[in-house]
């Protein structure tokens, strides 16, 4: 059993220890049972995953499963840094087993959802920031951008939307060439790798 091992250790330390605990794990071949607030340990040590709310089971599965099929917007928003964009919309059946959904400004995007989803109900729509890709101004949504964070082998960029203000942040390669024209930009979602809430 362990309770938030690693909490105290400073950034360099968490990582030989995490290394050091999945070796063990590993070796001895045993059940262990690992409490942390801290995603990442949980994505990387553990092998199922179970997300507690106020008490309660919000999702349990592989890391991976929870990442990319997260049912709940707290799974949603909890796995993944920065985390999943989340934008009020509205969403209609669609054939086979995708929606229409409608983001507001006339942007509407065919996702894949659940058979029994109500006509026309309100939702969220939920996208990972490594699915929105940057273009130029005219080509996807319309976006003013806020603030550019460079992290090495990746950036992040921080937008709101043109027509609505929500925020919307992109995850982009460093080796990825970037259209962006003054703070002005385009934004493209991945509609298979989309979410609705």
């Amino acid at each position: 059993l362990f309770d938030e091992p690693l909490s105290n250790l400073d950034a360099s330390l968490r990582v030989t220890m995490r290394i050091e605990l999945a070796k063990l794990h590993r070796e001895l071949g045993t059940t262990m049972v690992y409490v942390t607030h801290d995603q990442v340990e949980a994505m990387t040590l553990g092998n199922r995953i179970a997300v507690f709310n106020h008490g309660k089971v919000e999702q349990m599965g592989r890391p991976l499963d929870l990442y990319e099929r997260p049912d709940k917007q707290f799974v949603a928003t909890f796995l993944g840094a920065p985390m999943m964009n989340l934008l009020p919309c509205s969403a209609s059946a669609a054939a086979g087993s995708t929606a229409l959904v409608d983001l507001g400004g006339g942007h509407t995007l065919q996702v894949p959802c659940a058979a029994s989803m109500g006509a026309d109900s309100p939702f969220m729509f939920g996208v990972r920031p490594e699915h929105v890709g940057i273009s130029a101004v005219g080509e996807g949504i319309a976006a003013h951008v806020e603030f550019v964070e460079h992290l090495g082998d990746h950036r992040v960029i921080h937008t709101n939307l043109a027509h609505n203000q929500q925020r919307v942040s992109a995850k982009i390669s460093m080796s990825e060439r970037l259209d962006i024209d003054g703070d002005m930009v385009g934004l493209r979602f991945e509609a298979t790798r989309c979410h609705l809430f």
